[in-house]
């Protein structure tokens, strides 16, 4: 079975796990994979496919002994898995757990878009028995998000959406008209991508921070390009400038947050990305929010563009 990649760009921490549970019962199936094969067959690229091969080698179970962690490594080209005690052995669930899964499983079904009658709802099912008393001893019950599902019937129309958006940092509340292109969650929220006439740019609101909304009744048309803005390749095909950039630990948000063209990860932890950006005011205000976490490699000359920004910034409250 091979893994669908939605959009380009960072693989979140959630998409990674989902693969690896599709990734690593087949692995342990053959024993013995080439690198190459396995990437092609989860389309992942050879250094997305080590990377995470490297996060699942250091996962297992209490007492995490040697004997508990998933045994899978790289050998020259090929990705080698020791079937580990954790797989061999039957699954047994304490009470805890029980319940602990029952929750998240009921929760998960509360969501907007659920499949209520799909997988997960017939393992709820089977876990129903095991709980101390009846299944009506888990009631789950999740806050709305206000506006959640008329921005998702506004996306395939084109609606244009007059919303008023609240912005913490600065504490303002603004008006403006956007035309939802896709409707995500990222981090326990959930997100709008969509164009917005205020900055004439595609941008990320996060639905909980509208406060009101309202249709005006115009419509754009869904095209190739809306389709483009939806998988993330407008990001590429619309910048202006490509960048590459030595990213640390420490500035690891930038590579999870913004679509990239290459990634490769160094020896020392650093990340080396090259990202298409739409012009130098939007890199400089990236640099500045990374401070001494992001240096920039490619193009040479705005290898001091970040000590130019900070600058002007000193300049403008001296």
């Amino acid at each position: 079975m091979a893994l669908r990649r939605s959009r380009r760009g960072p693989r979140g921490a959630a998409e990674r796990v989902a693969g690896l549970m599709v990734m690593l019962p087949w692995l342990v199936e053959r024993k013995r994979v080439k690198l190459s094969d396995m990437a092609k067959q989860f389309k992942l690229s050879e250094a997305e496919l080590i990377d995470d091969i490297m996060m699942a080698s250091v996962c297992g179970v209490p007492p995490y002994s040697p004997d508990a962690l998933i045994d899978v490594f790289v050998d020259e080209d090929e990705v080698v898995a020791e079937v580990p005690l954790m797989f061999s052995r039957p699954l047994q669930l304490n009470s805890a757990e029980v319940f602990a899964l029952t929750v998240m499983g009921k929760a998960a079904l509360r969501l907007p878009g659920a499949n209520k009658s799909g997988p997960l709802a017939t393992a709820l099912k089977k876990l129903r028995p095991l709980l101390p008393t009846d299944d009506q001893v888990v009631e789950v019950d999740l806050k709305p998000v206000t506006y959640l599902e008329d921005l998702r019937n506004a996306v395939l129309p084109g609606a244009h959406v007059l919303i008023t958006y609240f912005t913490p940092a600065s504490a303002l509340r603004s008006e403006r008209t956007i035309i939802a292109r896709s409707v995500f969650e990222r981090g326990g929220h959930w997100y709008v991508s969509a164009d917005d006439d205020k900055s004439g740019e595609l941008r990320e609101f996060r639905i909980d921070r509208i406060e009101k909304l309202a249709l005006t009744g115009d419509f754009t048309a869904p095209d190739s390009s809306a389709k483009r803005i939806a998988d993330g390749n407008a990001w590429f095909e619309n910048a202006a400038l490509h960048v590459t950039l030595r990213v640390e630990p420490s500035a690891r948000w930038v590579v999870e947050s913004y679509p990239y063209m290459s990634r490769e990860v160094s020896s020392d932890g650093s990340t080396i990305v090259t990202m298409a950006v739409g012009n130098e005011h939007w890199l400089s205000r990236l640099l500045l929010r990374a401070g001494t976490g992001v240096k920039v490699l490619e193009p040479r000359e705005l290898q001091d563009l970040g000590k130019r920004a900070a600058a002007q910034v000193l300049k403008r409250y001296a």
